[in-house]
């Protein structure tokens, strides 16, 4: 019989398709149930003393018609769907160290109304969307503190990871496959460890963060086909806000690869090319190496890392830039109506905010998208609607 963490049962794309994840407390892997007959899962990652569960996968056929583990059914039916699509990113509960005389970022990691990512997570599986796109920053918890000025160093480990993501995403993790971002916050430096362990769909290769430094900081970028939408994956977990000369080759080599990529595809990264940030531009480096790359087809960039959500339209119907960045950590600021500033030579031609927690449900209809922004409780504050090639139009939702 097998410990099972059945909170952590989930699907998640990869470059080679679909892949069913599961944690355990033992140091063997369950077998998983397809379309009635037990099947073996293998191995993703052993334990070690910080993390001391084992990771186990099985990939997904696409001929496959039901699967589960340990009893908990998995989002079979919604693979290859791409109808409705729920964004959400930045969800842990911030825990920083101060530095430079300033002191400690602390979240109230007990209270839902100040760290609600559980409330979001619930919501999103009510809507009960096709797929999940988390755009970065799963694990915030750096420090361990006992006030709001009184903070020690806190390692990276299970225990963290699991109170910041799984426990909070019980709900939603087996409710519909998901695509995972890698962010900031889980860069070799921080909780990298965990995100190979964890989230990264290729093999696990972890032996430290110097060898991480040397050969994990930029991971090879991949582009999956959902239910005839394109979505471009790229690594900007490594990526400096302001401009670092020495990484924009690196990712002008990254973005060559999706030159070629289907028309509007959605390209995701954790950092914005094209943003507002405490009125500064975010991220310099990443719209420093799309500048010196050939423009793709692609039809909208889908970011996070600024902690609220802003939807940008630019002129001459270029790009849009949507940044998520609103489900569970400590809100940013809001930021002064950039429409009519220049960011990185480009005219911002419209501009939505919420600075409040939710998510955004998008949904299909034909090449149109409507983009509901919805609160912490899953309720309609906006709507925008856009087409690829078109202008993104943004209203308040009519509340009753």
């Amino acid at each position: 019989m097998f410990d099972l963490l059945l909170a952590a049962a989930w699907i998640v794309y990869g470059p080679a398709g679909p892949i069913a994840r599961t944690i355990v407390t033992t140091d063997e892997c369950p077998s998983i149930t397809i379309d009635g007959a037990p099947a073996k899962m293998r191995v993703h990652s052993t334990k070690s003393a910080a993390y001391p569960v084992t990771v186990c996968e099985a990939a997904i056929a696409p001929h496959v018609k039901s699967a589960s583990i340990g009893g908990t059914p998995l989002p079979i039916a919604k693979l290859h769907r791409s109808e409705k699509v729920a964004i959400v990113g930045d969800t842990g509960c911030r825990m920083k160290m101060g530095s430079n005389g300033k002191p400690p970022s602390v979240q109230d990691c007990s209270d839902p109304n100040k760290w609600p990512f559980r409330q979001v997570a619930n919501a999103i599986a009510k809507w009960d969307p096709d797929m999940v796109l988390h755009v970065g920053d799963y694990y915030y918890r750096e420090a361990a503190c006992t006030s709001s000025t009184n903070c020690v160093k806190a390692p990276y480990n299970w225990t963290r990871w699991n109170a910041d993501f799984f426990t909070p995403a019980a709900t939603l993790l087996p409710n519909a496959p998901w695509v995972m971002v890698r962010g900031n916050h889980e860069n070799c430096t921080r909780a990298a460890e965990g995100w190979f362990r964890f989230l990264e769909t290729r093999n696990y290769v972890w032996e430290d963060v110097k060898t991480c430094t040397s050969n994990l900081n930029y991971t090879p970028p991949y582009t999956l086909d959902i239910g005839g939408l394109s979505i471009a994956v790229i690594d900007s977990s490594n990526a400096a806000d302001n401009l670092d000369t020495t990484q924009v080759p690196i990712f002008v080599n990254e973005l060559g690869h999706l030159v070629k990529t289907k028309p509007g595809t959605w390209l995701t990264l954790h950092h914005p090319f094209w943003a507002d940030s405490y009125g500064d531009e975010d991220s310099e480096t990443m719209a420093a190496a799309w500048d010196k790359m050939p423009v793709p087809s692609l039809g909208l960039v889908v970011s996070g890392h600024i902690h609220d959500l802003e939807l940008l339209g630019f002129t001459g119907n270029q790009i849009p830039q949507l940044v998520v960045g609103n489900g569970g950590t400590a809100i940013d600021p809001p930021v002064s109506d950039p429409t009519g500033t220049v960011l990185d030579g480009r005219t911002v031609a419209s501009f939505y905010q919420d600075d409040d927690f939710g998510f955004i449900a998008a949904t299909r209809d034909g090449e149109a998208w409507t983009f509901d922004i919805r609160s912490k409780s899953g309720q309609s504050q906006a709507t925008c609607v856009w087409r690829a090639g078109a202008a993104m139009n943004c209203a308040p939702t009519s509340q009753p």
